[in-house]
């Protein structure tokens, strides 16, 4: 018998909870009036996360003129809102770079993919908005959309049937949903919730592979979808098989990408990667 999404999150005890100074700064995501202090006396008490989040601010995806040395110059530099976003993605590291073997992913490739895809939401999004905060809930919405691969990992395993092998997004989900009930996106969605996820970052979630149907957050679902179609073309394809150019021009086309404004991404986005890795002392 499948169990629903409800029992599979309760039965999954290391997706079951966000580790507590993850919940912490969920609860800041969607708040524009987040104070300094409330910022600093969640991030200050983890060193490891603060050492994570300095990494990342000064990655070139800021742009920043000097290094910054601690979480208060980063918040004087960057704002509050921003730290609490680099902070965010800082944590889910840990949570995202495990392997899959139902996806035939290796450790870190899930972790690629999503911060590939999240660099890339960021560049598209600005193409409408320039605003700062919209580049910065694009970034976040990139970097969590497949965290439904997380929880349908162990019941696909269970199941001991192969997801195929060279599948594209439709194959894969239609697999997904034909042994389990449900899709990766519907997963993540119901994760998203359990874990506190604001609503638009929901809805960025469930519906990243069909933006068209984004209520809250349309044109941010638009921009990860784009991202998330872009990262796989480049190869850090987060479960799926290599992608034609036909292909990928046809899908472009379809979330209304065109030549112009998706070839400077394609050329740039493995290059912005490596730079975050490296940053954080990691690499491709």
């Amino acid at each position: 018998m499948q169990k629903s999404l409800h029992e599979l999150i309760a039965a999954t005890s290391e997706l079951r909870s966000l580790p507590s100074t993850t919940m912490q700064l969920t609860s800041l995501l969607d708040d524009a009036t987040v104070d300094a202090s409330a910022v600093l006396e969640v991030i200050e008490k983890d060193p490891s996360l603060t050492a994570n989040l300095l990494k990342l601010a000064n990655s070139a995806f800021y742009g920043l003129r000097r290094q910054v040395g601690s979480t208060r110059e980063a918040l004087v530099m960057l704002g509050n809102q921003t730290v609490v976003n680099l902070a965010f993605a800082a944590s889910m590291g840990d949570i995202l770079r495990g392997p899959l073997a139902a996806y035939r992913l290796n450790r870190n490739e899930l972790w690629h993919h999503a911060l590939g895809t999240g660099l890339g939401a960021a560049y598209l999004i600005a193409l409408d908005d320039r605003s700062v905060t919209a580049r910065e809930r694009a970034f976040t919405g990139g970097l969590v959309h497949d965290i439904g691969k997380l929880l349908l990992n162990q019941p696909l395993k269970k199941e001991l049937e192969q997801l195929p092998v060279e599948s594209n997004f439709e194959e894969l989900m239609a697999a997904e949903k034909r042994i389990l009930g449900f899709d990766h996106a519907e997963a993540g969605a119901q994760l998203g919730e359990s874990w506190n996820f604001p609503a638009p970052l929901v809805d960025v979630i469930r519906w990243h592979h069909q933006p068209e149907n984004a209520e809250r957050e349309p044109g941010m679902a638009r921009a990860v979808a784009g991202a998330n179609l872009t990262v796989c073309k480049l190869g850090f394809a987060g479960g799926t098989g290599p992608m034609s150019d036909e292909e990928f021009w046809t899908r472009a086309e379809s979330l209304r990408y065109t030549e112009e404004e998706l070839e400077p991404l394609l050329t740039r986005l493995t290059g912005d990667l490596e730079n975050m890795l490296n940053r954080i002392g990691q690499s491709l």
